[in-house]
């Protein structure tokens, strides 16, 4: 048995270099990040625990291109996601979650690709605020999708080609579904967005839209916010704020933002607002205020400090006689990266989060309305939560 694996092994590995000229390029690349956790409260108790892509989800993945002649080219993406800690897949379990896809490329133009991707935030807009870059600093929930909680499946994006420093990438998803006479086939999971990026020696800026319509639906599910009890098929770790727990009519997402470089510092700013109207008649909206600093401080080591102030609304819910609740969340973050190497890092960052307003208190026992920092996994039972993510990421 263990000759005809090693021979198959040999096999392949002579046949691999043919099919990489038939390709013209095909490129196997993967991160594989884990480390240890500690967080002062959850539900009113300490844990420390092994954790897996507390800076960035672990995964592997394949990225080929061919030529085709006049400037023309083919390309496709398939990458899977797992956790390190205990080998399991990502992303619901799908072979490929993170992305798939397959398209065209035109030099001067852009690329259009069709399949599972990111939204067109995550693509120009999320490196302008903390959680797009530092995964410990992600905005209460990830509610604006900035640390790139789900894709979209049945997604065709067109991306374009930077000119005189403009970049443009939009999207549109298809629902996959007939019209059921009402209309709501036909948009369940629906989803379309846009985003521009200017860059300009040391100053960048950037600003998106997205929309997705029943984003919950088992027809087309994209893991987006409110699909935490249903069968999104992504991985969303944010507390149910609110009763982010399914039965999401709309969600809206809009983001700004701008970074500058200075020297060794990096200084960036972004806005985002999410809207999410429940099917109930119930809204919740988050707007996020994000500011951030990268500093050089040596060669190897890059000193992070993020602060994010979340004001929200909430209107509709159940159990509150039609009161308006106003949480508010104030986030810290301060983080340290030192790079071993060209493909390997360690790194220590510590987050406080502090609930104000009326995400101090609860209402019920159906609102965690507390603190609960995204990547610590289980909310506070308290309105102050303190965590510390240390690991290390290895490239290749």
């Amino acid at each position: 048995m263990k000759r005809a694996v090693l021979a198959s092994a040999a096999g392949m590995l002579v046949i691999a270099p043919g099919m990489s000229q038939a390709q013209n390029s095909v490129t196997l690349y993967g991160i594989v990040d884990a480390g240890i956790a500690y967080t002062n409260n959850q539900k009113g108790a300490k844990n420390i625990q092994q954790t897996s892509g507390k800076l960035s989800g672990s995964r592997w993945g394949l990225k080929g291109t061919e030529d085709l002649g006049g400037g023309l080219a083919a390309v496709f993406t398939l990458e899977n996601g797992f956790r390190p800690n205990d080998g399991t897949l990502g992303q619901g379990g799908r072979e490929f979650g993170r992305q798939a896809f397959v398209g065209l490329t035109k030099t001067g133009i852009g690329t259009v690709t069709l399949g599972r991707q990111y939204e067109p935030l995550a693509d120009l807009v999320a490196q302008y605020a903390g959680s797009g870059f530092w995964s410990p600093a992600t905005h209460v929930g990830d509610n604006d999708n900035l640390n790139q909680t789900f894709r979209v499946n049945n997604a065709v994006k067109f991306r374009s080609d930077s000119f005189s420093g403009f970049t443009l990438d939009t999207l549109y998803a298809f629902s996959n579904q007939a019209n059921n006479g009402t209309g709501q086939g036909f948009s369940n999971n629906r989803a379309w967005g846009v985003s521009a990026n200017y860059v300009a020696g040391p100053l960048s800026a950037g600003a998106g839209y997205v929309v997705l319509n029943h984003p919950d639906s088992t027809s087309n599910t994209s893991g987006a916010v409110g699909g935490a009890t249903t069968t999104t098929g992504d991985d969303y770790s944010g507390a149910l704020f609110y009763g982010l727990n399914g039965g999401v009519a709309r969600q809206q997402i809009a983001v700004g933002g701008a970074n500058y470089a200075i020297g060794k510092a990096t200084a960036g700013f972004a806005f985002s607002h999410t809207q999410l109207d429940y099917n109930d008649g119930s809204s919740r909206k988050f707007n996020n205020y994000d500011a951030n600093l990268r500093y050089l401080l040596t060669s190897a080591t890059t000193l992070i400090g993020v602060y994010t102030f979340t004001d929200g609304r909430a209107n509709g819910l159940p159990g509150t006689s039609g009161a308006t609740l106003k949480p508010r969340w104030h986030q810290f973050t301060l983080g340290l990266d030192y790079a071993l190497s060209k493909r390997t890092e360690l790194y220590l960052s510590g987050v406080y989060q502090l609930a104000s307003g009326d995400a101090s208190t609860r209402v019920g026992s159906g609102y965690s309305k507390i603190a609960a920092i995204a990547d610590a996994g289980t909310a506070s039972s308290t309105n102050r939560q303190v965590a510390i993510f240390s690991g290390i990421r290895a490239r290749f």
